[in-house]
């Protein structure tokens, strides 16, 4: 039997009842890997972004003193033993750290950002790194942790100290879904913690969240579509961290 422990656990968002088979898998796969018995936390899905969705459960986790909280999107395979451990043991050796992820980008926006008009595309990310399967076609493959910029959104796992003044900003700053990832990198930067990627042989079966009907439909009926719902979200981070962007580690 796994040992049980409290300062982790794993948030995550899922429609219900459509998506309820591939969830079960999903987490079966990330307990099987494990090496503790450590709580999930599920938010249903109800088409409303991924801050929203997985808002409550992180707000859940810290009111309960989870020093360590994951969140993780439904569509991640974790293929690694033991990579709850790494996690803990990364995060114990390196205080300065508040942010870890298993793919991640070492630049984020453009490095004259502000000295042009603006355009949402001088927010992507520069450079990617991960030890995801098929890694070379989204960037470069790493064995060891990375410095990063910014973290890629299906995986953002953080200290509590850091999550809980984080996704507090995020609660009240407009962003439903799109950029969230960015906005927590630049978080990251502003309360002055590092941020990694941590080389966790994953797969991510990305797009699944935002090609589902009841988001597309939620964005449609409620922000004119997805288009705007995007370019909304990264026109509040390019507004909002002037003090941090562009990003270079």
């Amino acid at each position: 039997m796994k040992p049980r422990i409290d300062n982790f656990c794993v948030v995550t968002a899922s429609a219900k009842p459509h998506d309820q088979a591939r969830l079960t898998m999903t987490t079966a796969g990330w307990k099987t890997t494990a090496t503790y018995d450590w709580e999930l936390m599920i938010e249903w899905n109800r088409g409303t972004g991924v801050v929203p969705n997985f808002a409550p459960g992180v707000q859940r986790a810290c009111d309960a003193g989870v020093d360590i909280i994951a969140c993780l999107h439904d569509d991640v395979e974790i293929n690694e033993g033991g990579w709850d451990l790494e996690i803990l043991d990364f995060f114990e050796r390196h205080p300065e750290v508040g942010l870890v992820g298993f793919g991640g980008a070492p630049g984020l926006g453009d490095r004259d950002i502000y000295e042009k008009p603006y355009e949402a595309v001088q927010l992507a990310r520069r450079g990617f790194v991960s030890n995801m399967r098929h890694a070379e076609a989204h960037g470069s493959v790493s064995s060891a942790p990375v410095k990063v910029a910014v973290l890629d959104g299906f995986s953002q796992i953080g200290r509590r100290a850091f999550m809980e003044p984080a996704w507090a900003w995020l609660k009240q700053s407009g962003i439903v879904h799109h950029a969230y990832d960015a906005a927590l990198g630049c978080l990251a930067k502003r309360l002055g913690w590092d941020a990694y990627m941590l080389p966790v042989a994953c797969h991510h079966r990305g797009g699944e969240t935002a090609t589902r009907p009841a988001y597309l439909d939620w964005a449609d009926a409620h922000h004119g579509g997805d288009q705007l719902v995007w370019e909304a979200a990264h026109r509040i981070v390019y507004d909002e961290f002037k003090d941090v962007l562009p990003i270079d580690v």
